[in-house]
């Protein structure tokens, strides 16, 4: 079994052309995906305006906020990191269900304009750190939301503080500090997501971003924290399952990489929506009509019972977020209108009175382990039984920037620079440094604004 300092120690020689070809190209596509989907946010989600108001009111610093303005690194890591999840359009290990980078990016983007990083430096921390926290989750024995815990950002920020670290180039002692303090400044439980008037469930990600940041920081500074913290008794992962780790997952850390398998959202919503959303676009290519669908009871497993409950939120969502985790918005509205953007989960959207009345017409049937995915459908002739599965998945390692091309113009919008930034990221420099991309990238500053009237 692996120690946190065997995995600190392996992960410390790792360069950027030590990288094999396929992880640098999934990587840069992940990098290039998650800001897309964090500029979107700027635009389209207010829970994440006063995270960037907050870190302007550090005052300026030496790393962008992607909202505009500057900021100190770990006032930067909240802000930007509020951005990358208030979505949920981001990338995603499907194995465990883990958004891996949504920590990491805003992670590296303020660490690496401060220290003057380039994007090789950068993206080779982010390779390391998605590493370690997919294969974290995978060595998870029993789910963590059974003992009261939300794991994946708490994952996230162990392998946003390891991407940290081998970008500051903190030695082996150093690295397992930084993953210690991470530890102890940030959890979360899993009432969050049952709280649909709460914003955690979109800005999560940034609280996890500024644990890593500051936990780097200070781990430089010569602050120390405990001898295992992965794996300890009361480490990380006894602590979120009561039980050691299986190790079958760690042992290939730093060897092989599953980057090349995260996958590349093309709808903005939970991931235990899209088979869902993949029925209704199925039955709209039938011809069904909302009218046809007199009810729909859906079979499912844990932990997509939440995607129904608390069902009047389910049905009426009161925020985007809360729509995003809907599988009887998701489905009445893709039934309806098509495949789901970034506009379905408006105000105005969310108050459309055929997808509501629709929705009511959803239900959970059963959850349970084990019990497979299927919607039985009453239809105006008669019922019929429909297996529930995704698409096919877009992977990080077969994807392309084409791929992403309606993606990213949906979160951008009108910036053509910035889609072109993005676009050419597979190809950039590695040795580009990192602080001139994000000042090309970011909105201005919204206070340095003239005033017009």
């Amino acid at each position: 079994m692996l120690s946190t300092r065997d995995i600190a120690v392996r992960a410390g020689p790792m360069r950027w052309n030590d990288l094999p070809p396929e992880v640098q190209h999934s990587v840069r596509l992940c990098f290039a995906d998650g800001i897309a989907v964090m500029l979107g946010a700027v635009r389209l989600e207010p829970a994440v305006l006063p995270f960037a108001a907050h870190a302007r009111s550090h005052g300026p610093g030496p790393a962008h906020l992607l909202a505009g303005g500057t900021a100190p690194p770990v006032a930067a890591a909240l802000a930007n990191g509020a951005l990358s999840h208030a979505l949920d359009f981001e990338d995603t290990f499907d194995a465990v269900g883990l958004h891996v980078n949504a920590a990491i990016i805003p992670t590296v983007l303020a660490l690496a304009e401060s220290e003057g990083k380039t994007l090789g430096e950068a993206l080779t921390a982010m390779a390391l750190g998605a590493e370690l926290a997919c294969r974290l989750g995978l060595s998870l024995t029993n789910d963590p939301g059974a003992r009261g815990w939300y794991f994946p950002p708490m994952i996230g920020a162990i392998g946003a503080a390891l991407a940290g670290a081998h970008l500051l180039r903190l030695d082996a002692d150093q690295t397992i500090a930084a993953l210690s303090l991470a530890q102890v400044q940030f959890s979360l439980t899993d009432a969050l997501k049952r709280a649909p008037a709460s914003d955690l469930r979109a800005v999560r990600d940034g609280f996890a971003a500024r644990a890593a940041t500051e936990a780097i920081l200070l781990a430089r500074a010569g602050v120390t924290g405990t001898d295992d913290p992965l794996f300890e008794r009361g480490g990380v992962i006894p602590l979120l399952t009561g039980d050691a780790a299986d190790p079958a997952p760690l042992a290939a850390f730093a060897h092989d990489f599953l980057t090349p398998t995260l996958t590349l959202k093309l709808w903005p919503a939970c991931r235990g929506t899209h088979p869902a959303i993949a029925l209704a676009l199925a039955l709209r290519d039938e011809g069904l009509t909302a009218t046809d669908i007199k009810a729909a009871a859906f079979t499912v497993e844990p932990p997509d019972d939440m995607l129904f409950e608390p069902r009047a939120d389910r049905i009426r969502p009161q925020t985007a977020i809360g729509a995003k985790f809907s599988i009887p918005f998701t489905f009445a509205h893709t039934l309806i209108h098509g495949a789901p953007g970034l506009s379905a989960f408006s105000k105005t959207a969310r108050h459309d009175a055929d997808v509501r009345a629709l929705a009511s017409r959803i239900t959970l049937r059963a959850c349970a382990e084990g019990a497979g995915r299927t919607a039985h459908l009453t239809l105006a002739s008669g019922e019929t039984d429909r297996a529930l599965a995704p698409p096919p998945p877009l992977t990080a390692g077969s994807a392309t920037m084409t791929d992403l091309a309606a993606k990213f113009r949906d979160c951008i919008g009108d910036r053509p620079d910035a889609l072109s930034l993005l676009h050419a990221l597979d190809t950039t420099d590695p040795e580009k440094p990192v602080s001139d991309l994000v000042a090309q990238l970011a909105y201005p500053d919204p206070s340095t604004k003239k005033d017009t009237t």
